[in-house]
């Protein structure tokens, strides 16, 4: 019954966007335009590409235009890497999610040391103390004014105490995925940057995608930018440490190479079959391990809808699987003019018919 329902809704769905790829366009092309959209679009049906385009500029200064090829910091996308690094070495065996950090990491200093397990890490309810709670007198977060290794990270922003009994409540922690990062260093015995490249990206040939730092130029990346409070100027991004976001919040990336991942995890190419499911279970508040998995009525129709969100500063990011229908959408930014949110809702109502 469950396949004859897909292969219904696989249906719906092909009746619409296959056969009205220009009114697609033109739809997103129009609501683009009026959220003042900055950055790039890919949207893929059953493995066709139905859209895909550049929009408003990557550099405002030099009046250099996005693409799709264009590179993007994808902000917190990064934990669903990390995630997946994690369940491919459990998939090696080298790692077990009912045990705890103290497991991996013996020199941890936190009070979860030996209470807190991989589980609890990959879906946000490890109970630890939020990471970015310290601010300095001018409002701003400490974690980020200042170059940490990632040990420093770990030791000074991650180590706090327990503010509620791991698993018990969800609680979106930068922390979480940078003890996991940790954790993936020691096992694999790679830095985090090389377990990525060798174990995803080198396997997927996704050659614009890797780790950002203040130092390091990377070619074709777009600067960052947000408004200001009246929302008439933009101005560049606040300065901040991007390495310091680590395992949680500091690749970069573009919407073709997010798109050869996509289409390799959910298509079971990254993961056997049982680790994928479990990345993919539902726990708190509808989150899997580092994404949320949610079924949502569009135009009288139940979605499920994969989402893994990212946003820092001027950057909002989106990488939206929809299960049923074989739908990918991603969206990238460089200046937080539309509301991402009520954009790709937009776009999902326009392809469910």
């Amino acid at each position: 019954m469950k396949k004859i329902g897909f292969i219904f809704l696989a249906l719906i769905v092909s009746r619409f966007t296959f056969g009205q790829k220009d009114n697609l366009k033109a739809f997103i092309d129009s609501i683009a335009k009026e959220n003042r959209y900055n950055g790039s679009i890919i949207v893929e049906c059953q493995k066709r590409r139905m859209y895909s385009r550049g929009f408003g500029m990557a550099n405002f200064q030099y009046n250099i235009p996005n693409e799709t090829d264009t590179k993007f910091k994808i902000c917190s996308i990064t934990k669903l890497f990390t995630s997946v690094l994690i369940m491919k070495l459990y998939d090696e065996g080298k790692i077990e999610l009912n045990k705890t950090i103290g497991t991996y990491l013996p020199e941890y200093k936190g009070e979860g040391l030996n209470k807190i397990t991989i589980f609890h890490l990959l879906t946000a309810t490890s109970g630890l103390e939020i990471s970015e709670g310290e601010e300095n007198n001018m409002g701003e977060v400490t974690m980020y004014n200042n170059y940490y290794s990632a040990d420093e990270i770990l030791e000074k922003f991650c180590s706090g105490k327990l503010i509620n009994e791991p698993g018990k409540k969800w609680n979106y922690n930068n922390a979480d995925y940078i003890i996991l990062g940790k954790i993936i260093e020691a096992v694999s015995k790679k830095s985090y940057e090389e377990a990525l490249n060798e174990r995803i990206l080198i396997p997927l040939s996704m050659t614009n995608s890797g780790m950002c730092t203040n130092s390091r130029v990377i070619n074709n990346l777009a600067s960052v930018y947000q408004l200001t409070e009246n929302g008439r100027t933009i101005e560049n991004d606040p300065h901040y440490y991007v390495e310091n976001y680590y395992a949680a919040g500091a690749m970069y990336s573009n919407a073709e190479d997010l798109l050869k991942f996509s289409n390799a995890l959910y298509g079971g190419k990254l993961l056997r079959q049982t680790s994928l499911e479990k990345l993919l279970t539902p726990y708190l508040n509808s989150y899997g391990f580092g994404l949320w998995i949610n079924e949502r009525q569009v135009n009288n129709l139940k979605v499920k809808i994969i989402e893994r969100q990212g946003s820092i500063w001027g950057a909002t990011t989106r990488l939206l699987y929809l299960s049923d229908l074989d739908i990918t959408i991603i969206l990238l930014t460089n200046l937080d003019q539309a509301n991402l949110d009520e954009f790709q809702i937009e776009i999902i109502k326009h392809l469910v018919h």
